[in-house]
């Protein structure tokens, strides 16, 4: 099975084989995150939330249960998620006094405990952050951690004085998801801002990341939203200016997936042999691969994989050997798919010369070297360039131009499509009917529907 011609089967054949997340526990659209998995979305996690805490959030874990009054408060909010709520009617035997749903975002309880922490302008801007599970009720098709009824991300919530400061934390924001994204996970991206059918309820402005997958789709892999004071309004959220009048504060949220993050890097990066993952989030960076040929050579091969490794450690590397009783082209085979960055092998040769010889998962790339010269820091700045790099060329090539809604329906899964609209919603709706419409730019450009003179659209088949 090739990613080129069955991604999906590919895709869910190397979820299992690698140790990712298992897909089989009995609740639709729910996973198990498995060792392998789990261990990237923590990194991607911690290099989030570090980032964060220097930005000035404070963290914080509310909890999972939303009462249905703090919830419907802002009544645009409630009715983006009315079908997706899970609701919690029962405890025990007992019927409760009130429904508690599962909490599908937090921008309402969140306000709820904003308008009692913030008293003051001195107050502001308030900033807080948590990495949690969000639970929906989703009704398309699931696809593991892409679209599933519970997922773990991380939400930051801020409130400040003015809509200038809201603009202003919103480019930060954007900085830090750049590093997130494309600094550490080597995935490529555009910002869109979602037209205003599509933008999270309750929301001034809406956006998004969306990355191009192999099969020609996007994938929306983080948001940020201007909430404007839609949410202030609702749930009394005021501040003291400097002359002792109450105002309403200004609020954003965003947030990134972290199971659409790892199913990007999986899907985006991986080869035919199986995952490639970034040096700074894969589990194992380094693999030690003693060949031994004789009994009589094995403890002094294995001693120098041990020095190696201990070499390794010491160097702050996550590093291991592998002395299984497997033979050498099974191991190399098993860690390829698992996409540990790199791979050295010891063997007889090796150890008389006092080399060992290394292996790049992302190029393939062999070579003899002494020990001396091992310098593992630049190997990884070069994977993580060349995987970078390589992602980017990709995503480049996945833009086109279209004229027509022939030339939209015919390019319709191939990828982002620069399309030319006029700002009427009924031509909208026929664009739609084949791809959906990401973002507006400024860009001049004539309607494909009626022919009217109107602006670029970039447009795609979504995840």
């Amino acid at each position: 099975m090739t990613k080129k011609d069955d991604l999906s089967g590919w895709y869910h054949e190397l979820l299992e084989k690698a140790d990712v997340v298992d897909g089989r526990y009995p609740v639709k659209g729910m996973l198990i995150y498995k060792g392998w998995g789990l261990s990237m979305i923590k990194r991607m996690q911690q290099y989030l939330e570090d980032m964060l805490d220097l930005d000035g959030h404070q963290p914080v874990l509310f909890p999972v249960l939303i009462p249905e009054e703090i919830l419907g408060k802002e009544t645009e909010h409630i009715a983006g998620f009315e079908e997706e709520v899970y609701w919690v009617t029962h405890a025990g035997g007992n019927e409760l006094e009130r429904r508690l749903s599962l909490r599908p975002t937090s921008e309402t309880p969140i306000y709820e405990m904003f308008k009692l922490w913030i008293r003051s302008h001195t107050d502001l801007p308030f900033k807080v952050h948590q990495s949690c599970a969000v639970y929906r009720y989703e009704t398309k098709h699931t696809r593991p951690l892409i679209r599933g009824r519970e997922f773990l991300w991380n939400e930051g919530h801020s409130a400040h004085a003015d809509g200038d400061d809201v603009k202003s934390h919103m480019e930060e924001i954007k900085k830090i998801y750049l590093r997130l994204i494309n600094e550490l996970l080597c995935i490529p991206f555009v910002v869109n801002s979602r037209p205003e059918w599509d933008r999270f309820p309750g929301a001034d402005e809406s956006c998004a990341f969306d990355t191009l997958m192999p099969d020609g789709r996007t994938l929306q892999v983080a948001t940020v939203h201007d909430l404007g004071r839609n949410f202030s309004k609702a749930f009394g959220l005021t501040f003291e200016n400097e002359s002792g009048e109450h105002e309403l504060a200004y609020t954003s949220s965003y947030g990134p997936s972290f199971g659409r993050l790892l199913a990007a890097v999986i899907c985006i990066h991986g080869d035919d042999v199986g995952l490639i993952l970034p040096p700074k989030i894969a589990p194992l960076q380094v693999v030690v691969i003693p060949i031994v040929f004789k009994k009589s050579q094995r403890d002094e091969i294995l001693s120098y994989a041990g020095d190696i490794e201990q070499k390794m450690r010491d160097d702050g590397f996550r590093v291991a050997v592998d002395d299984s009783d497997e033979r050498p082209g099974s191991k190399y085979f098993f860690w390829e798919m698992k996409g540990v960055p790199l791979r050295i092998e010891v063997g007889p040769r090796d150890l008389k010369q006092g080399k060992l010889t290394i292996v790049r998962r992302d190029t393939g790339e062999k070579k003899q070297i002494g020990l001396a010269e091992l310098d593992v820091e630049s190997m990884f700045e070069e994977i993580t360039s060349s995987i970078r790099e390589r992602a980017k060329k990709r995503f480049r090539d996945g833009f086109h131009t279209v004229g027509g809604l022939d030339e939209i329906r015919d390019h319709a899964g191939k990828g982002i499509l620069r399309v030319g609209w006029c700002g009427n919603k009924e031509c909208a709706n026929s664009i739609e009917e084949y791809v959906d419409i990401l973002s507006v730019n400024e860009e001049r450009a004539v309607c494909v529907v009626c022919g009217s003179e109107g602006v670029e659209v970039l447009a795609a088949k979504t995840y």
